[in-house]
């Protein structure tokens, strides 16, 4: 075992490069911080940094213990507030798409419910979201489905499917692609902006499927938004592929003009939860209200 503190106090020394600093920033001494330091090598038979009278610099096994250090400091910060507050705060993380078109219905819904709760949603790489789920900085990933297939840790995680519906191809009113056959062949010789399009997500599409895009350099834009997607097939030639709720608003006003994507691909969202966390009610309710949203077919 080791005290939290010495954890604390290496992660200040290594981020600060000075044990002075690091005594200043966690109100110690600089001998009191030394004899902390001092403490964890000899309990880990380690050494951690190489000391000289004008530096100090991390050894091997420094470098390897840092991120975990960080990791152990910021689940310990998450079990002081939940233990103090309770199951008050609700962190979020998803794609692009999923955080613009779900995240603020779904509120609705939860609000009636849950309006107690304290929740924080981003968009950040599936990679590092499952990292935030695992490390309990995060309590629910929503990826589209294709993606959550391929996601580290995978199988040490709970995944459900709550949200179906298809993707269509959005693209300016007298776009020359209605001269096509409409084939994706043919699609894909226009240039086409998509929003997130992780390397997860298209290494698990269909084989076929996946090398035609990666012969047809696709996409030309990737962008982290679906809104800006769309504002750019509506101003230019450029395609994108949309859920068919995300366009209702643009093909009412005419602004854009759609079809189904020859594909057949689904905007197809999933959530990713702890097994032994998935029944909590901060957690399972926002599940609910994101599943209220539309029936999965």
């Amino acid at each position: 075992m080791f005290d939290l503190r010495h954890i604390r106090h290496f992660e200040a020394v290594y981020r600060l490069g000075n044990f002075s600093k690091a005594a200043d920033e966690v109100s110690l001494s600089q001998s009191a911080i030394t004899k902390s330091i001092r403490s964890l090598e000899t309990l880990w038979d380690v050494e951690l940094f190489h000391r000289t009278t004008r530096s100090v610099a991390p050894t091997e096994a420094g470098k390897r213990l840092y991120p975990l250090a960080v990791n152990i400091l910021a689940y310990a910060e998450n079990v002081r507030r939940e233990t103090r507050g309770g199951a008050r705060e609700l962190r979020i993380v998803s794609g692009p798409a999923v955080l613009e078109l779900l995240i603020q219905p779904a509120l609705l819904h939860y609000r009636a419910t849950h309006g107690h709760m304290r929740v924080t949603a981003e968009s950040m790489p599936p990679a590092y979201a499952a990292d935030e789920l695992i490390q309990r900085r995060a309590h629910l990933l929503l990826y589209h489905t294709t993606t959550m297939a391929g996601l580290p840790h995978n199988r040490r995680l709970h995944i459900e499917t709550l949200f179906e519906e298809p993707y269509m191809v959005a693209f300016r009113p007298g776009h020359p692609m209605l001269a096509t056959d409409g084939t994706l062949g043919e699609l894909l010789t226009f240039d086409w902006a998509v929003a997130g399009y992780d390397q997860i997500f298209e290494g698990n599409l269909p084989d076929e499927l996946r090398d035609l895009l990666q012969r047809s350099d696709f996409p030309r834009y990737r962008l982290l938004s679906q809104t800006a997607c769309l504002a750019l097939s509506a101003s230019t030639d450029v395609l994108t592929a949309a859920p068919r709720s995300a366009l209702a608003p643009y093909l009412a006003d005419g602004s854009l003009d759609a079809r189904p994507h020859p594909a057949g691909l689904n905007f197809s969202v999933s959530a990713a939860t702890l097994p032994e966390t998935r029944h909590e009610p901060a957690i399972s309710s926002f599940i609910d209200s994101v599943r209220s949203l539309t029936a999965t077919s």
